[in-house]
């Protein structure tokens, strides 16, 4: 379980004024626009308890899933015990009285290939699960329980308080956390809001059993609950499964809960808090009171400011910023913290210049609100944001598995049932005055503003994440200045976007063509399921094996940073018209994805391929990039823990990688005329990989694909002098230790154990065992052993090779403990799985087999599968059939086989990665077997 708080600064500052609320029962509601193929239905009906309920039905979906958002969160704390609402979400997974067992219900999950997770936010809590259809009724009675009868067992009080001090543990050098954490304690101080949400073991130690039940009774009833279930059963039978697992959840008629909207007062001064981050970075945040405004969700006025503000095309605030080379990146945006306030906020990375003269990044953004207002409400964008929310509503993917059942639970208690899966979409009637009246609110009156940056002037600290900062309220001109910005000609609305698409109709089935030439090759599948006006290309060009070095995995990085920046503002207003692209540059190969509505494609693919060879960037502009990536990679350190230890692995285990912190001197070298160099020998000799699919035919993809091939104009390299990255092959009984001293605040530790090669039965065998091992592994490390909040326990493939892995990152324990008890653990694995009895490994089965059999859910996810069997799995397009069949086959005697000869001495191959904290030593020495990365790999063979 995680919790999940708005993080960033512009998350917070709220001043409440009232609302005219949108009648939308009186209000004409367009049908829902279906696609041809679309069989969802929904229900809708509150139970006699007053639980409202959502139901989606629709065969198409993989999984099935549910959500319960209940109407608390962590304003609700007490005073005196902050957490507490996280620290009882935590609680409510750890047995029933049904189901007292603590592990039952992630076992369930688990082993039917399933996923569970929970988050408390501001005013609310979201429990959510996903899993294999057949066994979905079986999780929605575990599930219910939670609401029903908790036992919150004081054997389990004590642990999971350590678990919730871990999740907070490993948050503390988190910048994110850092801000919204300090921002807090800028509220009014009695204000709900002015909290610390996570907890710890000070504000949460000798919490009893009285008090979680005492607050269960106080906030969870069901009349503030909302439930969403999503799967293919049919919709009476999930109004039976409901009627049946809920109705017993107690209505205590609760009130809504209200909070006062006053956080700040309006003043007619500059707020501005300096920061001292813990990574290297500079960002400028402003965060603006709203009042709540869900209520006005059919005129969308938030979403148009936001639009506007954080646009990035020509004629944008970004690119203002940009050409004056204070920024080098935009997000903004409203948000609901409550029904009551809101806040908007805008988050600018800036230069070096940028934080030498924040007054001029704020003058010209409230230039851009002043240009806003002068040019009044933008009809025609309103208009084109209408029009393609209604395509999309008709085409576009609406995803599915737990993420789809919390957006539905959570629309339905934010903007009511009837229209749940739906307000995304509907932009029912513009609203001029509305408009204005939120632009009146973003002034300097009602703003603070947080400068993150190393070297700031600090003279305070907070208490719980102890960050170094400052804070002054400045009158005078620079406060004035702001309330009478210049206006700035380069700030302009959006032209009309030629990427909106005039239509949408889908073509009749039409044959397909193959290329497959020395240089260049193209699969093409027009569609004939999906049956929508949408096209996915996908380009890949492969380097020739004389490009792995680290330069060119550091000049890879830069010219892909600097494409895309030349690119940005045609990528940005493709985006907004339902197109995607993506441009990305590795060693594996430079990739161009496109996908989106087919009529447009063709013209954004050739904006784009006139940019891989000669880009259009200032040297200002390179800087700003330069700084970025080089503060990326220098910041690598302060990682977390679990993560750096990948990136070790990578290192040791691929052919040609390379850390971020060997990249650092060499990146801090690099030029824009390096990189234009670059790019202009980078297409020279290589393969053109392609694969087109969707609502288009043959020529036009084979048009597509000759139109990049026409612009790289390489020479073809032979299959052999291609660069497919191999991975290092460990002889059987070859064990690969690798440690390393951190700076950061926690120890990690990560271990492997090979499991075979790529054939279908070490495949199924390897999703099988992924499901027996993860719950009992995080059960007692994280659980019962209480090691850390992160643990995690499975197994996978990774190119010919399919392996085990166990992860955990503590704060209080050193790497070697954490190696020592997982590998006590680890070695009884074996023993457990000869004990699991006959249905019980048949559900581990069927798991498998439903993630196997899971469907493409769009045109796009389907052409990266069939990219990837096309060329990385050359053609296999019998792999899915065939490692079904080996699964059928697959016995529970078998597993244990193949689990035992991972963990023979004698045959085992297995790598073990530590890390130690910067206050954690080994208790012995430990001799690691990869130290110097080169000449160590130079000996090593790889396949």
């Amino acid at each position: 379980m995680k919790t999940i708080e708005r993080l960033l600064l512009s998350l917070l500052l709220l001043l409440g004024f009232a609302l005219v609320v949108a009648d939308v029962a009186a209000r004409e509601i367009p049908p829902r626009e279906v696609a041809p193929n679309d069989e969802s239905e929904y229900r809708r009906f509150t139970l006699e308890n007053g639980l409202r309920v959502i139901l989606l039905s629709d065969p198409k979906l993989n999984k099935s899933s549910a959500s319960m958002v209940v109407g608390v969160g962590s304003l609700s704390d007490p005073r005196e015990r902050f957490g507490l609402a996280h620290f009882l979400e935590h609680m409510l997974f750890l047995g029933t009285e049904k189901y007292p067992d603590e592990s039952e219900y992630g076992n369930y999950l688990k082993t039917n290939g399933g996923y569970s997770n929970a988050y408390t936010a501001r005013d609310h809590t979201n429990y959510h699960f996903e899993i294999r259809h057949e066994a979905f009724e079986g999780a929605i009675d575990r599930f219910a329980q939670f609401f029903i009868a908790p036992l919150f067992t004081p054997e389990f009080t004590e642990r999971e308080i350590n678990a919730v001090h871990s999740e907070y543990q490993k948050n503390l050098e988190s910048d994110n956390w850092r801000e919204f954490q300090l921002t807090l304690s800028l509220l009014r101080p009695d204000h709900p809001a002015n909290k610390f949400n996570i907890g710890n073991r000070d504000t949460l130690g000798g919490t009893t059993q009285d008090e979680l039940k005492k607050f269960y009774r106080e906030h969870y009833s069901a009349n503030q609950m909302v439930l969403a279930l999503v799967g293919k059963d049919s919709l009476d039978q999930m109004e039976a499964w409901t009627r049946e697992y809920f109705s017993a959840i107690e209505n205590r008629e609760l009130p809504d809960l209200t909070f006062p909207s006053d956080l700040l007062e309006p003043m007619s001064k500059l707020r501005v808090a300096y920061v001292e981050p813990v990574k290297d970075m500079r960002q400028l945040s402003l965060a603006f009171p709203l009042p709540g405004t869900r209520a006005q969700w059919p005129h969308k006025n938030s979403e148009l400011i936001g639009f506007f503000l954080g646009y990035e095309g020509e004629g944008s605030l970004l690119s203002a910023l940009k050409a004056e080379g204070l920024a080098t990146s935009l997000g903004a945006g409203s948000n609901n913290e409550s029904f009551d306030y809101g806040f908007f906020g805008a988050d600018i990375g800036l230069t070096p210049l940028g934080l030498e003269k924040q007054d001029r990044v704020l003058e010209l953004f409230f230039a851009a609100i002043a240009e806003m207002k002068r040019s009044g409400f933008p009809r025609y964008l309103f208009e084109e944001r209408k029009a393609l929310a209604r395509l999309n509503e008709r085409y576009a993917d609406k995803g599915e598995g737990a993420d789809r059942a919390v957006g539905l639970a959570n629309a339905a208690r934010e903007y009511g049932l009837e229209v749940a899966e739906r307000v995304g979409y509907l932009w029912l009637e513009p609203d001029p005055a509305g408009y204005a009246a939120l632009l009146d609110r973003l002034v300097p009156e009602n703003m603070l503003v947080v400068v993150s940056a190393k070297g700031v002037p600090t003279d305070r600290t907070e208490p719980y994440f102890g960050t170094k900062y400052s804070y002054s309220e400045i009158e005078g001109p620079r406060f004035q200045a702001l309330k009478n910005p210049p206006r700035v000609a380069a700030i302009h609305l959006p032209k009309p976007n030629p990427f909106i698409p005039k239509q949408a109709e889908l073509l009749a089935l039409r044959p397909v063509r193959l290329i497959d030439e020395p240089g260049t090759s193209l699969y093409y599948l027009q569609d004939i399921e999906f049956e929508r006006p949408m096209v996915a290309q996908i380009h890949r060009f492969v380097l020739p094996r004389s490009m792995g070095t680290l330069e060119n995995a550091v000049l890879l990085r830069f010219y892909e940073a600097c494409v895309n920046e030349a690119l940005n503002e045609i990528s940005y207003a493709a985006a907004t018209a339902g197109l995607n692209v993506s441009v990305a540059a590795a060693l594996e190969g430079v990739f161009v994805a496109i996908g989106g509505y087919d009529e447009s494609a063709d013209r954004l693919m050739e904006a784009v391929t006139a940019n891989l060879l000669d880009f259009e960037l200032s040297e200002e502009r390179f800087e700003a990039i330069k700084d970025r990536l080089v503060r990326g990679l220098r910041n690598f350190p302060r990682a977390d823990a679990w993560q750096i230890l990948l990136e070790t692995r990578r290192a040791a285990v691929r052919e040609f990688h390379f850390r971020p912190d060997e990249q650092l001197a060499f990146a801090e070298g690099v030029t824009l005329a390096d990189v234009r160099a670059f790019a202009g020998r980078l297409f020279a000799r290589g393969r053109l990989e392609s694969l087109v699919h969707g609502n288009v035919d043959a020529a036009q993809a084979i048009a597509s694909t000759r139109a990049v091939a026409e612009t790289l104009r390489h020479t073809p390299a032979s299959a052999d002098d291609l660069l497919r990255r191999r991975l290092l092959q460990q002889p059987a009984g070859e064990s690969l230790v690798t440690t390393e001293k951190f700076v950061v605040n926690n120890s990690a530790y990560r271990q492997e154990f090979m499991l075979g090669d790529d054939e279908p039965e070490i495949r199924a065998a390897t999703l099988a065992l992924s499901n027996f091992m993860g719950e009992p592994f995080y059960g007692e490390m994280r659980t019962r052993q209480q090691l850390g909040y992160i643990v995690f326990g499975g197994a996978g493939p990774e190119e010919k090779t399919n392996f085990a892995y166990f992860i955990i990152q503590s704060g209080d324990h050193p790497a070697d403990e954490l190696q020592k008890r997982a590998e006590a653990f680890i070695a009884g694995l074996p023993e457990m799985l000869k004990t699991v009895p006959d249905d019980a490994w048949q559900m581990i089965i069927e798991g498998v087999r439903a993630e196997l059999e899971e469907k493409d859910k769009t045109i796009a996810e389907r052409a990266n599968r069939l990219f990837g069997l096309a060329y990385d799995y050359a053609g296999d397009w019998n792999r899915r059939a065939a490692t079904l069949a080996a699964l059928d086959g697959l016995t529970r005697e078998r597993a244990v086989e193949i689990l035992q000869a991972a963990f023979d001495p004698k045959s085992m191959r297995k790598r073990t990665f530590l890390g130690f904290s910067r206050d954690h030593e080994p208790a012995a020495p430990i001799e690691p077997s990869f130290t110097e990365r080169g000449s160590w790999k130079a000996a090593r063979e790889y396949r």
